[in-house]
């Protein structure tokens, strides 16, 4: 007899794509965002919290667009090399509305969406910081190794090689 699982929103922590199954959420992560796969992964509770994350999404809400971060705009006009470690773009949303149609209560969650939003993205930022500082933590370890090494090898190179005595 089969089992019927009730149907299920699932939705992407790094965008807003929504899966039906956890295979399919996980799938959309490792393909999309490869950098934030791992760490996701390790998560027990990650099929629980993109099944909470939904709950918020399903309510009846105005559609979103997408902004792109300010110094997006710039960096796109001026020709030089790319930054190192690719830019996340920052998603503020904003429902489409009629000019005059907020009232206090929709300002006071649009507030608190972007309130949500850029504590999040904060977090990510701290967290890339503290990635990248213990990088150059370990970039200084390994460096004085290579440079002990280069020493040795040195050192090897200039004893003179003695002719093998063969008879």
């Amino acid at each position: 007899m089969p089992h019927k699982l009730k149907k299920q929103n699932l939705q992407c922590p790094f965008c807003s794509s929504i899966s039906t199954r956890g295979t399919g959420l996980s799938a959309h992560i490792r393909a999309q965002h490869p950098r934030e796969y791992g760490k996701w992964n390790k998560n027990p509770n990650r099929i629980l919290q993109a099944a909470a994350s939904t709950v918020k999404v399903l309510r009846k809400e105005p559609r979103l667009h997408s902004i792109p971060p300010p110094g997006r705009l710039k960096q796109e006009s001026v020709s030089g090399p790319a930054p190192s470690v690719p830019e996340q773009p920052m998603v503020l949303a904003l429902p489409t509305r009629q000019p005059g149609e907020v009232n206090g209560q929709e300002a006071l969650t649009l507030l608190q969406k972007a309130y949500e939003q850029l504590s999040a993205r904060k977090q990510q930022i701290e967290s890339e910081m503290a990635r990248i500082e213990s990088m150059r933590d370990e970039h200084e370890a390994v460096t004085a190794q290579v440079t002990a090494l280069d020493q040795a090898m040195k050192a090897f190179q200039k004893q003179p090689v003695r002719p093998s005595k063969s008879a």
